[in-house]
């Protein structure tokens, strides 16, 4: 009861007590300001694994050639380890893309038809190419190099691959036509822009390879357990087999997120640590404000940890409410911002990202419980600990000297 009156302002005191919530609402903003930047941070991490995973493998087959020959012993034995849901061969060759007077760099991707369905839900246009042995010159491209190339479902795609043969002029590089049959997007600019979805046999005949492939990508039941299957790989495979899986690949990538969340962390959580001080400054004050009921509490029997709770309530409940609003004011915008942002792209026209320089469209959030509650349980613990200081003063103040002059 007295810390709530405490809290409550006389006329003489609105100052010390404007300062005090005012504290509150700075924990409150420092909270939801937490909560939703690491929401957003794992929802990158989540977004961006969702995306490069889509077209990748989780784990990576190849052998120490440039090209593997006897592949078809690698996928039985692959398809065996514990882990694998399936495996497939792939051929990639970099290629120079051309319709009428556009032309760009891409990355052409030879696939198994029958055994790369999951691309096949990407495809916003058209459709999936056919299998490699009907239809081998069929390809599905991304939605922005479709763009970038004036490309619509139908028409001729000529691709131009440095792998070619010697002619009495030098190095000539193979050319052929392909007939796009679906544009595909995959929420991943890099993707969208740069890959090309082909028939294995169709890429094969491009680069003259005759049966090899590049590799053998391995799809598994748990994402997570990559590292396990590829030290499996690696003692079930023969010695030149060179395996890597998806945290390796993108170890640089992932890492730089995690410091960046980590780094976001710590900076926002300076908000919460000045509006605790501010907290602090504002109940020292009280203290020096209320010296004379302090004294007189005191003199009628209180005592130094009976004072010190009061002043620790007060605390307590400034940082509670404070941290009580941050947290529910966070999980709601958190919860509704890929919603509010898009209408607000809407509203203004401008966009908030841009595809090709953070990979994805629009804003991810995901609400990790774990740091909501290790944010909660932070926040409220810094605003005890920094109440102990002023409850310690005003459990200090001298009855006699507080009322010498009263």
């Amino acid at each position: 009861m007295l810390a709530r009156r405490y809290l409550k302002s006389r006329r003489d005191e609105r100052f010390v007590s404007l300062i005090g919530w005012s504290s509150a609402v700075g924990v409150a903003i420092g909270v939801a300001a937490l909560i939703i930047v690491m929401s957003v941070m794992y929802g990158f991490d989540a977004e961006l694994k969702n995306k490069i995973l889509g077209f990748s493998s989780h784990v990576d087959i190849q052998g120490s050639d440039e090209t593997l020959g006897d592949w078809q012993g690698w996928l039985e034995t692959a398809e065996h380890i514990d882990g694998v849901a399936k495996a497939a061969p792939y051929m990639t060759a970099q290629v120079l893309a051309n319709h009428g007077r556009y032309s760009t760099g891409a990355i052409l991707k030879g696939v198994d038809v029958n055994r790369e369905k999951n691309i096949a839900n990407h495809v916003i246009s058209g459709r999936f190419v056919s299998d490699s042995k009907t239809s081998p010159y069929e390809v599905v491209i991304g939605k922005d190099l479709a763009h970038k190339l004036r490309v619509t479902v139908g028409s001729s795609l000529r691709l131009i691959s440095p792998a070619g043969g010697i002619s009495p002029a030098g190095m000539a590089p193979r050319m052929r036509a392909f007939r796009v049959v679906g544009i595909f997007d995959s929420g991943f600019y890099e993707y969208d822009v740069g890959l090309i979805i082909a028939p294995l046999l169709g890429v094969q005949r491009l680069n003259r390879t005759g049966d090899r492939v590049s590799g053998i990508e391995l799809h598994l039941y748990d994402r997570d357990q990559a590292g396990v299957v590829a030290a499996r790989a690696r003692m079930q495979l023969p010695a030149d087999a060179w395996v890597t899986d998806w945290m390796h690949r993108h170890r640089s990538f992932f890492q730089a997120l995690k410091m960046e969340r980590l780094v976001m962390g710590i900076i926002l959580s300076l908000i919460v640590i000045v509006a605790v001080f501010n907290m602090v400054s504002s109940l020292v004050m009280v203290v020096m404000e209320r010296r004379k009921e302090i004294a007189i509490l005191k003199t009628v029997g209180a005592t130094h940890a009976s004072v010190m709770r009061i002043f620790l309530m007060m605390g307590t409940l400034l940082c509670g409410l404070g941290t009580l609003l941050g947290a529910s004011f966070g999980l709601l915008l958190a919860w509704k911002l890929d919603a509010l942002l898009s209408w607000f792209e809407q509203v203004t026209g401008i966009t908030i990202l841009s595809g090709d320089v953070y990979f994805i469209e629009h804003v991810p959030s995901v609400i990790d419980p774990v740091s909501v509650t290790w944010i909660v349980v932070i926040s409220l613990l810094m605003g005890v600990l920094a109440t102990f200081y002023p409850a310690w003063r005003a459990a200090n103040v001298p009855p006699a000297d507080a009322l010498r002059y009263e």
